[in-house]
């Protein structure tokens, strides 16, 4: 279900984005930096779904989803309103590196860190590898 939904969803947010870019009035670019931050997270789901489903990724990718769509409003909704009084930058630019740069790679980051041995890599198959490497 969850592929079928991110292809759905790329192959619907091409055409969409495409008639934002050229065709749409101001007030709809709102919806443009929305559906380009789901592209990565319709492509990662497309990428690690097995049997349609992404199985425990859905948390992390929610979250990641939930990131993106904050930071890429921000950006929108911040537009020319001055400077940040904590970082001396632009709001919009705080946004952009908090919620779509570092936020997005500190998540991810962490969610590696905390399903690491989940992914396959348990204490046998390191020890296997660390043998394999001695012999060689």
């Amino acid at each position: 279900m969850a592929k079928r939904l991110a292809l759905g969803f790329l192959a619907g947010a091409s055409v969409v984005i495409l008639s934002i870019f050229f065709f749409a009035p101001r007030a709809a670019t709102w919806l443009f930096p929305v559906l380009v931050m789901g592209f990565p997270i319709a492509l990662v789901t497309v990428a690690v779904s097995r049997g349609g489903r992404v199985g425990r990724v859905r948390g992390p990718l929610l979250a990641l989803f939930a990131m993106l769509q904050v930071g890429s409003i921000g950006v929108v909704a911040f537009d020319g309103a001055g400077t940040d009084p904590w970082f001396g930058l632009p709001v919009s630019l705080s946004f952009l590196l908090l919620f779509v740069w570092l936020g997005p790679l500190f998540l991810t980051t962490l969610m590696y860190a905390a399903t690491f041995s989940d992914l396959g890599i348990d204490e046998a198959l390191l020890e296997h590898l660390e043998e394999r490497r001695r012999s060689r």
